[in-house]
């Protein structure tokens, strides 16, 4: 992978594909169909759109897509050493305010909603993306499916087997599905308000993250 992977960051890749994946849901079953944690079929509908001249649909595309791009934009001006710093919890304190925030909206049938919530989403890819060298994308699984299916066929052609990227792609794949399970189930009963769950996750991070710097600068208060 390039990186030496401590624990707590694989938990918190655990935690943050979880979110994603339950954001992703969300957005699918309660917004236009629309994925919110990556931009691939955003943009594809968004060319079926200018070609069918729905500019109402288009601008609302390009609003996700953007609001994507901001918060990745919003990652690199705050995170600038690749260490689990105070910048990592100030980055995670953010994506779950733009997640409550997003819930708030979508509840009251406010479009902007799933802007914050892509938003939350290009800023979280960023800040695993920097980390780890964009060896750990946490929002979406394409990569992640790709380099599974590599690892895999030169495994069974003989090479030896790289256990830990192995494990850590397994890790991501199980709990982003695990966090869409999650999601279709509580937008039966919950609506857009689902989106508070991903959000209290983002913010538990960002408290275990805070103490384990503090832990670690005090260790004789431990």
């Amino acid at each position: 992978m390039g990186i030496e992977v401590p624990r707590i960051a694989w938990v918190g890749t655990a935690l943050l594909a979880f979110t994603a994946g339950m954001v992703n849901v969300v957005g699918y079953l309660g917004f236009e169909h629309q994925a919110l944690s990556h931009l691939t079929g955003t943009a594809s509908l968004q060319s079926i759109a200018i070609a069918n001249q729905e500019w109402g649909v288009a601008g609302i595309l390009l609003a996700v897509m953007a609001s994507f791009f901001g918060g990745a934009f919003l990652g690199g001006l705050v995170l600038k050493d690749k260490a689990l710093s105070e910048a990592y919890v100030l980055t995670l304190g953010i994506e779950g305010v733009l997640l409550l925030l997003a819930s708030y909206l979508l509840t009251r049938q406010h479009g902007l909603g799933a802007s914050l919530a892509a938003a939350a989403c290009g800023l979280q890819n960023a800040m695993t993306s920097f980390y780890s060298g964009s060896a750990i994308r946490s929002t979406h699984l394409t990569g992640f499916f790709t380099d599974l299916g590599l690892v895999v066929g030169q495994t069974v052609r003989g090479d030896r087997l790289p256990r830990k990227r192995f494990s850590l792609m397994l890790l991501v794949l199980g709990t982003f599905s695990l966090g869409g399970i999650l999601a279709a189930k509580l937008f039966q009963v919950m609506g857009f308000a689902a989106l508070t769950v991903p959000s209290l996750v983002v913010f538990g991070a960002a408290l275990g993250l805070a103490a384990h710097q503090r832990q670690r600068r005090d260790p004789a208060d431990s």
